[in-house]
C-alpha cells in the first residue's frame, strides 16, 4: 500500500475563535484518511480539528512491531492535553481502535474535566481468544492477512496495510483489556455509533461499552454502512449527529461564532 498525502497528520485551527477543539483518533493499521472526510467537516464548521497520525503506522507494518499500546495511548493524549490548553473543554471522537483510545482518554483523571464529549464509532473492545496468543505465536508466524477496507460503498480504499503484524496485535489486545476495565470511571456523555453490519469488530462491542460507561449514551444505528463509516454510506448521517451532539454538549468558548 502507497501512502498518500491523506494519511498524514491533519489539522485545523477553525476560526479566529473556534468553535470549540475536536481531537480525532484513527483505527489500528489504518491511518489518518479513513478520518479526513469527519475532521474536514467538522473544521468547516469552526471546529479546532487535531487528526494524528498514531506511532507506527502509514509507513510499514514492519515499523508498526516496535510500539506498544502506551505509545499510541501517549501519542493521543499529548494531543488532547494540548488541545484542551488551547481550547478549554474538548470532544473526542474516534473509530475501531481509535474508539478505544476516546474511551482510554475518557479515564485519565488529568483528561476527565478537559473532556465533555464522546464519540466513538464501532469501538473495539474484544479480540478473538486466539489473540491472547499472539505475543508466543509472534516469532514463528509474524503477520496475518490486513484488516483494512472494510467498507459496503463500492470503490473506497482505506490507506492501510495489508499484513497485521502480531506482535501488534498483542499490544492491541492489551489496550482493549484496560480500557474495558475501566470504562466505569467514563463520565462524559457519549454517542456511539454502531454498524450492524461490521467484518471487523463485531456490533456486540458497542453493548460492551453502552453498559460498561457511567456517563449518559446516545445511540446512533449505522444501517448502510460496514466498520469504516466515515467512508461509507452513513458518512453524512454520522458527521451530522456528531456535530449536533458536540453542539449540545461542548461548552462554546467565549466569543465564537455562535
Amino acid at each position: 500500500m502507497a501512502f498518500s498525502e491523506l494519511s498524514r497528520p491533519w489539522r485545523a485551527r477553525g476560526h479566529s475563535i473556534p468553535r470549540g477543539g475536536l481531537l480525532l483518533c484513527h483505527g489500528f493499521t489504518g491511518s489518518p484518511q479513513s478520518m479526513r472526510p469527519w475532521a474536514e467537516d467538522h473544521a468547516a464548521r469552526g471546529w479546532a480539528v487535531e487528526l494524528p497520525l498514531l506511532p507506527g503506522h502509514a509507513t510499514t507494518w514492519q515499523d508498526l512491531t516496535r510500539y506498544r499500546w502506551q505509545d499510541w495511548y501517549e501519542h493521543v493524549r499529548d494531543a488532547a492535553l494540548e488541545l484542551s490548553d488551547r481550547c478549554g473543554p474538548i470532544a473526542v471522537g474516534g473509530l475501531s481502535m481509535g474508539g478505544a483510545l476516546t474511551l482510554a482518554l475518557a479515564q485519565d483523571p488529568q483528561l476527565r474535566g478537559r473532556i465533555s464529549a464522546l464519540v466513538a464509532v464501532n469501538p473495539g473492545m474484544t479480540l478473538p481468544a486466539a489473540a491472547g496468543f499472539a505475543e508466543l505465536i509472534a516469532p514463528l508466524l509474524r503477520t496475518v492477512p490486513g484488516i483494512g477496507s472494510n467498507v459496503a460503498k463500492e470503490g473506497v480504499i482505506e490507506e492501510a496495510y495489508e499484513r497485521t503484524p502480531l506482535r501488534a496485535v498483542a499490544q492491541l489486545n492489551r489496550l482493549f483489556r484496560r480500557t474495558r476495565r475501566g470504562l466505569g470511571a467514563v463520565e462524559a456523555p457519549l454517542l456511539l455509533a454502531t454498524s450492524s453490519v461490521d467484518h471487523t469488530v463485531p456490533p456486540t462491542d458497542s453493548e460492551l461499552v453502552a453498559a460498561g460507561v457511567h456517563g449518559s449514551v446516545e445511540r446512533l444505528s449505522l444501517t448502510r454502512s460496514y466498520h469504516l463509516a466515515p467512508l461509507d454510506h452513513d458518512a453524512q448521517r454520522l458527521l451530522d449527529a456528531s456535530a449536533r451532539f458536540l453542539e449540545e454538549h461542548v461548552p462554546h468558548l467565549a466569543g465564537a461564532q455562535q
